[in-house]
């Protein structure tokens, strides 16, 4: 497998350095730090709704370009062999997720941290640590990245995996809408803007707009009890594909319970400051009223961040891929949580470790919730 990686590799180097011949309007308008095209970043906690506020977004194609399934799977060389893989892989994929029934297909938006994960070496990302368990403590520092808790050298290949995705999205996007217009790249003006989901993301937004300083976020939150219950559920019909080392419930449950608290309690510390985080890059939603009214939802969140998709002038198709949307999700069945059990140690545990998510969002600590009960 190493060797067949190592060859599309050789091979996407040479695509490159065939892009670079022959069509560098494409390889210069990627290289363009334009702010108009600084990414917009979903954030949450795993299970808090990310993936459904992804794809939603994303259903704005004439705004954003995405980092999807195949990209993240083949970080490597998927500009060269994106059309035979999809190929050659079709049908490998299930229809849906284990955890919860979302669609899954090659095309659908995707954690770009997977992909900067493999360009890394599997070296500086917290997802390593689904693999080996046991060791789970050691990749903690690269959910946020904070100074003095990693080395520059890991830094720096994180930044630079990160940053050589996002480029290899752009180059794509160009060349996709140059094909699709028909006309000449020189005459585009720039790319898409990236939407990007990642939930650790959430500890790094001090980071990411060192690297993009006119980002913009979306912070997607829910029911504490909640997201500790989907997380063991996700843990349980997910995370055991990719132990190499066998965790104890006791492990999961620590693991669910500090990520927890290293992404919202860095989170809230940046919320603190306006010159980090202020109504003009941040916008905030609940899990609650994102379910119960997608399209008013993404309304009130397009008019925080300034967009005009929905503005009849625009002629925007979103709006009514929105609606379509909004349609299907009607008949999606969301996973109950109704009969489920916590003992009053657990319940105390989560209370007192994950007490700020009560507070500073709002949430009663009566377990069950009442949409539970």
């Amino acid at each position: 497998m190493s060797i067949f990686n190592s060859f599309l590799s050789l091979v996407e180097y040479i695509y490159i350095l065939f892009l670079y011949v022959f069509h560098y309007s494409s390889i210069k308008l990627a290289n363009d730090d334009n702010l108009n095209t600084h990414p917009v970043f979903v954030l949450g906690h795993p299970r808090t709704g990310t993936t459904l506020l992804h794809s939603l977004l994303a259903l704005d194609t004439e705004r954003f370009a995405i980092c999807d399934t195949f990209m993240v799977g083949f970080p490597h060389c998927f500009l060269s062999f994106e059309a035979l893989g999809k190929y050659l892989f079709a049908g490998i994929l299930s229809d849906t997720r284990p955890m919860d029934n979302m669609k899954l297909h090659f095309d659908l938006p995707q954690e770009d941290e997977l992909g900067t994960n493999l360009l890394s070496g599997l070296m500086v990302s917290p997802y390593t640590s689904l693999v080996f368990m046991k060791d789970e403590k050691e990749y903690r520092k690269y959910q946020c990245f904070k100074e003095g808790e990693v080395d520059d050298k890991e830094l720096k290949n994180w930044v630079q995996s990160f940053q050589k995705l996002i480029w290899k999205i752009r180059v794509r996007d160009i060349r996709t809408l140059n094909k699709r217009k028909g006309g000449n790249v020189n005459q585009m003006k720039t790319p898409r803007q990236l939407v990007l989901k990642s939930p650790c993301h959430t500890g790094r937004v001090k980071l990411l707009l060192k690297l993009y300083p006119d980002a913009k976020f979306v912070f997607i939150h829910r029911n504490p009890y909640e997201v500790f219950l989907s997380g063991a559920h996700l843990a349980s019909t997910t995370y055991g594909w990719m132990f190499l080392q066998s965790p104890s419930d006791h492990d999961l449950q620590n693991y669910i319970l500090r990520q927890g608290e290293i992404l919202h309690n860095e989170y809230f510390e940046c919320r603190k400051y306006p010159k980090i985080l202020n109504e003009g890059n941040c916008a905030e939603i609940s899990f609650e009223d994102l379910t119960g009214d997608p399209l008013k939802s993404m309304h009130e969140i397009y008019k925080k961040l300034g967009f005009d998709s929905f503005d009849p002038q625009v002629q925007s198709s979103y709006p009514m891929n929105l609606q379509r949307e909004c349609i299907e999700l009607n008949g999606y069945q969301r996973n109950k949580f109704k009969n489920v059990i916590l003992d009053d140690e657990l319940v105390a545990t989560i209370q007192n470790r994950w007490k700020k998510q009560f507070e500073v969002l709002g949430y009663s600590k009566t377990f069950p919730p009442n949409h539970l009960q």
